[in-house]
């Protein structure tokens, strides 16, 4: 071996001892100082353990394997959340960017099976939390390109009896292009992203101390949101809840086959919350309703739906609403001896447009409804407002066709004591109203109409006042003008009462004055 080659091959593997020597000194040093960092120098109120950190200086990849960490409170260190993750996987930290381009960048960060849990009962506020903080201090943007939480479990506990708040299984995130500097970690919502997307097996959320919201599966991709299987239901059987509670509330079991919310749109703007979508899509619903009346009215005010829409804590925009085919059954139970009266609409496709806080006058809320009531008789309905009208000012339509009058009694006989017999032909019913007050018209065109009084024990009928009570009851509409009787009448609202409640007075008031008026004759 000539004397030049062993000098190369001597130098060669010098320079390559070198550089291995100073790969495993990196790999050390960058190890240490991360040990370092997540040991030393995360707050005082962060705790964290790991089995293994791995480094990978070539690929610039950190692993850490089997970790957990816990937050407490500042005040007292009782601990609120807990964190524990199979594998976190930090990939290709660019060094490049981080010498030259005073950036840190990462291309992928990995969270799997990650279990998260949050106690309410263990957190404390701050008694200084709402004075202004120091902003917080990036000294360099950081840039993920992609951050994934792959089948995560994820537990919300409150401080009640029956704790879990929510719950997520399978609960998957992807999101892209994530961007953090000085001045965005400072904002309401303290990061920039791009595109991202979800998934889940299921979720459960309980949305009030009486109802549970579940959802079957769902999915989030390309900002189209897709919930399977929903379902709202009261935790209390109808007779358990008509023991616990002190004030009327209703008993809901509703399910809807899916709910798909297009183009979806959230964020802060002037430090308020936005939320928008171009459409929302809610396919078969159905829903059972029951409200036991025998209890203790709740004499709160009940905002129409104008007020409640201008008064949201955040800003809405969702210029489509639809829903298809829906079912309600609703039953009120007013007097003891019976299970109550249920009247049911089916069929009932609704089209809405502009629900949502954001729009300006003259545009209105609009919905249109078309459906089947009583499993006989179709209806139409038309109704309006302006949210930003401060009357709460509102119009509302229906015509409705061919209802024979006894299939009201499934709910005026448990219910009023009233047995109906006739055929009502056809109605329509116009309401201006506003919060306070309303304006009715009616025109109906019907057919042997009768009135019978029950006894209150029993299904006998009351002879007397049934009588007397027809003597007002004009039998049929043959003798109006184009066979229409016709009704006007003026309803105060009991504003303690829903939108429906005033509502049904007004149809009550024009079916009183149509069915008891003079008519006009015909020419």
């Amino acid at each position: 071996m000539s004397r030049p080659l062993r000098i190369f091959l001597v130098v060669l593997f010098s320079l390559g001892a070198i550089f291995i020597g100073a790969i495993i000194y990196t790999n050390y040093f960058i190890k240490d100082k991360i040990e370092n960092f997540v040991t030393n120098r995360l707050p005082e109120n962060i705790e964290q353990t790991h089995e293994n950190l791995v480094l990978d200086v070539f690929e610039g990849t950190i692993t850490f394997t089997n970790a957990e960490v816990s937050i407490s409170n500042k005040t007292n260190r009782k601990v609120h959340t807990t964190v524990t993750v199979e594998k976190l996987i930090i990939e290709d930290v660019s060094y490049w960017d981080y010498l030259f381009n005073e950036q840190i960048h990462i291309e992928d960060i990995k969270l799997k099976k990650p279990v998260i849990k949050y106690y309410k009962s263990q957190f404390t506020k701050r008694k200084d939390s709402t004075k202004s903080s120091a902003p917080i201090k990036i000294y360099k943007p950081i840039l993920i390109d992609e951050l994934s939480i792959d089948n995560t479990e994820l537990y919300f506990y409150d401080d009640t009896k029956d704790s879990t708040a929510l719950y997520a299984k399978n609960l998957t995130i992807e999101v892209n292009d994530i961007l953090i500097d000085s001045k965005i970690i400072n904002r309401r919502l303290p990061l920039e992203f791009g595109e991202y997307d979800s998934k889940a097996d299921s979720i459960f959320l309980k949305v009030s101390p009486f109802e549970n919201l579940m959802l079957g599966d769902m999915q989030i991709k390309d900002k189209k949101a897709t919930f399977n299987n929903v379902i709202l239901k009261t935790k209390y059987s109808r007779k358990q809840l008509s023991e616990i509670i002190s004030k009327e509330r209703d008993h809901y079991n509703v399910a809807l086959s899916k709910i798909t919310i297009d183009d979806i749109g959230f964020g802060f703007k002037n430090r308020k919350f936005f939320a928008k979508s171009s459409q929302v899509l809610l396919e078969n619903p159905k829903a059972y309703i029951f409200r036991n009346k025998l209890i203790e009215d709740d004499l709160s005010i009940k905002p129409l739906y104008s007020k409640m829409l201008r008064e949201l804590s955040i800003d809405l925009t969702v210029p489509k609403l639809k829903i298809e085919n829906a079912y309600i059954n609703y039953t009120e139970k007013v007097k003891q001896e019976n299970d109550g009266g249920t009247i049911t609409i089916s069929k009932m496709d609704v089209d809405v447009t502009n629900v949502g806080n954001t729009y300006k006058s003259p545009k209105k809320t609009e919905i249109k409804i078309n459906g089947t009531f009583m499993e006989t008789s179709k209806f139409y309905a038309d109704w309006n407002f302006d949210i930003n009208n401060k009357q709460d000012q509102f119009y509302f339509a229906l015509q409705t066709t061919n209802l024979p009058a006894e299939k009201l009694n499934i709910f005026t006989e448990p219910n009023l004591k009233v047995r109906l017999e006739g055929e009502m032909k056809k109605a329509d019913f116009t309401i201006n109203g506003n919060d306070y007050n309303s304006n009715v018209d009616m025109k109906i065109n019907y057919d042997d109409f009768n009135v019978a009084i029950m006894k209150k024990e029993g299904d006998k009928k009351n002879w007397l006042l049934s009588t007397i009570t027809n003597i007002f009851v004009r039998k049929d509409s043959k003798d109006a003008e184009n066979n229409t009787r016709q009704g006007s009448g003026s309803v105060e609202r009991a504003r303690n009462k829903s939108i429906f409640n005033f509502i049904w007075l007004n149809v009550r008031e024009g079916l009183l004055k149509s069915l008891t008026g003079s008519a006009k004759n015909k020419d």
